[in-house]
């Protein structure tokens, strides 16, 4: 017998993961709550909601939810950005815009929608494998290692009523983050993966549906390790 038809709130559905994750789901059977920055970026997709917000502006997430009033069984986080710059090359306005999109605005999300999450409902974080052995991006480690200790916090806090886990993929194909690498960053990038192959959007989407699943029932504040063995611990 198939599963119970569940409700998802999903961020960054317009591409990538997201969408991977998106069409995964609603090929399931379950119902999405879209989160995009534009509603004009969804195609062929059938949502009971779309909200509107621009993570770089966490002062709009309170307006945002304010009418929200939908239970949902999980929140997938994916939306993010790899600027792809060092340390030098940041300034204070590029870097608060990082900190507003990968940390500041999915956490005020996250206030305002666990009142809404049912109970056994789950919250899951995409992490990042820069986020443990460094990155060329040392404030894009850091935004991803803010998430990691942001799930080990809140899956204390919500347990057991909400399961908070994390979701540490290493190089994937087919995401803008891949996409914009500049040259040649992608085959060294491949290089150093043991199983000398990147991950595909779909293998995350799976992933995150297991996560989201009874079947992970005991398992929270957890990150997932999906490197292909770049980094081992």
């Amino acid at each position: 017998m198939p599963g119970k038809q569940k409700i998802f709130l999903v961020s960054g559905v317009s591409s990538g993961m997201g969408k991977a994750f998106a069409k995964f789901i609603q090929a399931k059977g379950h119902n999405l709550i879209a989160l995009v920055r534009n509603k004009t970026s969804l195609v062929n997709f059938n949502c009971e909601q779309i909200i509107e917000l621009d993570y770089a502006y966490p002062d709009r997430v309170e307006a945002a939810f304010h009418n929200f009033k939908t239970k949902i069984d999980c929140f997938v986080n994916f939306a993010a950005i790899l600027p792809g710059k060092s340390y030098d090359e940041y300034d204070d306005k590029s870097l608060a815009e990082l900190m507003n999109i990968n940390v500041i605005s999915p956490s005020l999300i996250i206030k305002s929608i666990v009142p809404h999450i049912k109970e056994n409902g789950s919250i899951i974080l995409l992490g990042s494998v820069s986020a443990q052995k460094g990155s060329y991006d040392d404030a894009y480690a850091a935004s991803k290692g803010a998430i990691h200790s942001l799930v080990k916090s809140l899956a204390l806090k919500l347990a057991p009523q909400i399961r908070v886990v994390g979701l540490a993929p290493a190089l994937c194909n087919n995401t803008r983050m891949t996409q914009e690498l500049v040259p040649g960053r992608y085959q060294r990038n491949l290089e150093t993966i043991p199983l000398k192959q990147a991950a595909e959007v779909e293998d995350i989407a799976q992933i995150a549906y297991f996560l989201s699943s009874d079947s992970s029932k005991f398992i929270t504040g957890s990150m997932l390790d999906v490197n292909g063995g770049q980094y081992l611990r």
